[in-house]
């Protein structure tokens, strides 16, 4: 695996990390209650993004490859968005991989949490257009600044740095106590 990957992955693993470590912080406060850091949850959300980043890295390449962003004008050498091509990039970004990406959560959270295939299959059915619908609430924008001013081996960390907030969300959505 090359380094930009790793390096990329264990960064979004802290990021990830701190935004569920906060989340139970949150948590418990709204309980009123002591705070203590449920090192099952963390396990399971960190895990979690220790296996989805990599594909995920590698998703944004093959989105900059197959739809290049930019082209350059021959005369001028001038760099010009193209628009189609992030057109294009949003919407496969934001449904196919959004849905992929909701599904694998949901159905990784229930798994780790011990339930079994009809567990996991009510799981995904119950949460994963509810999650879809709120996260079309952020990503999109994410994804457009992505698209539009972030070069690809850089996108990423954007996403990540967004995600810590998202993955407070998605921590308390969780609810892996």
């Amino acid at each position: 695996m090359p380094t930009a990957i790793i390096a990329t992955t264990l960064q979004a693993a802290g990021l990830s990390t701190l935004s569920n470590v906060l989340a139970q912080f949150i948590k418990a406060n709204r309980e009123k209650r002591s705070y203590g850091v449920n090192i099952r949850a963390l396990l399971s959300f960190v895990i979690f993004t220790l296996i989805s980043c990599p594909p995920n890295i590698l998703w944004q390449e093959f989105l900059e490859q197959k739809f290049p962003g930019y082209t350059y004008h021959a005369a001028t050498g001038e760099k010009i968005l193209d628009k189609g091509n992030t057109a294009r990039k949003l919407l496969f970004d934001q449904t196919l991989s959004a849905f992929v990406n909701t599904v694998a959560f949901v159905a990784a959270m229930a798994a780790f949490k011990g339930k079994g295939l009809r567990g996991i299959q009510r799981e995904v059915e119950r949460d994963v257009v509810p999650l879809m619908i709120n996260s079309w609430k952020l990503w999109p924008v994410v994804a457009i600044i992505n698209f539009t001013l972030v070069p690809v081996e850089r996108r990423i960390i954007l996403n990540s740095v967004i995600g810590l907030f998202w993955g407070i969300y998605l921590s308390l959505v969780a609810a892996l106590d």
